[in-house]
């Protein structure tokens, strides 16, 4: 959490929110209005793990920002919380030195999709479609089943890139 602020950070986080904004807005693998699948969570994950919360907090809200008048999208301020909720909680339990799938792969998968994607942006766009909560929620489970198995593949790898990262010396946890 103690992240000096340089370039080299500033430029790394640009880089993953560039990279978030790309698999998100210009290659998701299902796009509706109240339902995304996206690999955008990917380097969010990097992100809060290699910098902490509240850079990860940070970026996940500026990819979405970013994401609005570029797409041409009504801003939705909930679902801009939810990203930002999301980036602090994966870096809060991803950002450690002792990282392993049990317990912090499952918590952080099942805590950001639950709370965050099930929660307060369904909640958003709820209010924002004018559509009944419990309705809409249950059309998004299967979108929320489906990141968390996919946030659950492909941490071993996340955890593999942190060590070669680590190794050469481009971060620090």
């Amino acid at each position: 959490m103690n992240t000096k602020i340089s370039v080299r950070l500033i430029c790394q986080v640009g880089m993953l929110i560039a990279l978030a904004f790309v698999l998100e807005r210009l290659f998701p693998i299902l796009n509706t209005p109240t339902i995304r699948i996206t690999l955008t969570f990917i380097p969010m994950m990097c992100c809060g793990m290699f910098f902490g919360p509240i850079w990860g907090a940070f970026a996940y809200g500026i990819s979405d920002i970013l994401g609005w008048p570029m797409m041409g999208l009504i801003p939705i301020p909930l679902v801009l919380v939810s990203r930002i909720v999301a980036g602090f909680m994966f870096g809060v339990i991803l950002h450690r030195e002792d990282l392993s799938f049990w317990p912090h792969a499952v918590s952080s998968a099942l805590l950001t999709q639950i709370i965050c994607g099930a929660g307060i942006a369904t909640l958003g766009l709820s209010l924002f479609f004018g559509t009944p909560f419990f309705p809409l929620l249950w059309t998004r489970v299967p979108q929320h089943l489906i990141l968390i198995a996919l946030q659950l593949a492909i941490f071993p790898a996340l955890l593999k890139l942190r060590e070669a990262l680590r190794k050469n010396g481009f971060v620090s946890v």
